[in-house]
């Protein structure tokens, strides 16, 4: 009887793909773990930053300000930003069920909760809104609808700011103390009104066709134009929109108002104006992209702005950083979510 040689080449074609497999969980683990460079350099930013302001006002100065602080208005502040984040979380949940994706109010404020946290705690170029994306899309399939309604849940958050900025800058316009904040306020709002007119009236954003066309690959442009035509979606919902609005005022006062009650617990007596005129500047420069989290860009902007009302350096830097611990600490039911979901999925 003629013995035949056991086949190798399925094993050898197993190992090989084994192998190959093993090497894109080692180069993804190797690229997760490793800080990129846009990373380093936001730190870098903040920590120059931080460090400018120590270096010019000095860390006791800082630190007395907390040695008689009013706790109960810092309480208060934490009530407010935690009310917020309900508010928030139901703008989102409204935006899901207009893309038809149907999931209880209990489960968007976990998930909403999540990106939070991460939005405070991740130190990478993927922050909260991408786990809040990540789960919509894990859920329901939803591409285009996961990436448009986080994307327009901010969007809207963010001219709701600079109309509130404007808005207290026409009402206090005698009481400007600075002709720089005033342009700046100006130029935040009209950036936001051009951004607006581009996302809701078609024939303004075709006339910008031709940069996507020539900046993006083709196959990049379609998912573009699909991801585009789902944000345009929300113009024909008008009740909606008025709905978003009416939220995201409600959702932003507040965390106005945070900022005032942080300032309040820290002696500080200036009328609540001047924190609807210069909060949503500071929120809109630290939300831009160069610092980590917000740090040192914040802080230093605020000094810019409070400081001509005769507030010393110390005492801003002091409640803008108690006003940035305040969303830490309301932020963290979110990374019990996380933890508990992980244990759970390790469990099963």
């Amino acid at each position: 009887m003629k013995h035949q040689a056991p086949e190798r080449i399925p094993v050898l074609a197993r190992e090989h793909s084994e192998q190959s497999v093993s090497r894109k969980k080692h180069h993804s683990s190797r690229q997760l773990w490793r800080p990129p460079a846009v990373t380093l350099l936001k730190i870098a930013v903040s920590a120059t930053l931080i460090i400018l302001l120590l270096r010019g006002i000095g860390w006791a100065p800082i630190r007395d300000q907390f040695s008689h602080a009013l706790w109960g208005s810092a309480a208060a502040s934490l009530g407010l930003f935690v009310v917020s984040n309900f508010l928030g979380a139901w703008q989102w949940h409204l935006l899901l069920e207009s893309k038809k994706i149907h999931l209880s109010f209990r489960r968007v404020l976990g998930y909403y909760n999540i990106g939070l946290f991460f939005n405070n705690f991740l130190i990478g170029n993927v922050g909260g809104d991408a786990f809040r994306v990540y789960d919509i899309r894990r859920i329901s399939g939803e591409t285009n609808g996961a990436l448009s309604t986080v994307f327009f849940d901010r969007f809207v958050g963010f001219f709701t700011m600079a109309s509130l900025a404007l808005f207290a800058t026409l009402m206090a316009a005698r009481q400007m103390v600075s002709a720089s904040a005033l342009e700046a306020i100006l130029f935040i709002f009209g950036a936001w009104a051009l951004a607006s007119a581009f996302l809701l009236y078609e024939p303004f954003a075709k006339k910008f066709s031709w940069i996507f066309r020539l900046l993006l690959p083709a196959s990049l442009h379609v998912k573009a134009k699909a991801f585009y035509y789902s944000l345009h979606e929300f113009r024909s919902q008008k009740r909606l929109l008025l709905h978003l609005l009416c939220i995201s005022l409600l959702v932003q006062t507040l965390r106005i108002m945070t900022h005032f009650f942080a300032a309040r617990s820290l002696g500080v007596r200036e009328r609540a104006s001047f924190f609807f005129l210069f909060i949503p500047v500071v929120a809109l420069v630290a939300s831009m992209p160069i610092s980590l989290g917000g740090l040192g860009v914040r802080e230093q902007s605020a000094v810019t702005l409070f400081s001509p009302l005769g507030i010393p350096a110390a005492k801003i830097v002091a409640f803008e950083f108690l006003a940035y611990l305040v969303g830490v600490v309301s932020s963290l039911p979110g990374g019990i979510l996380f933890a508990l979901r992980r244990e759970s999925r390790t469990g099963a």
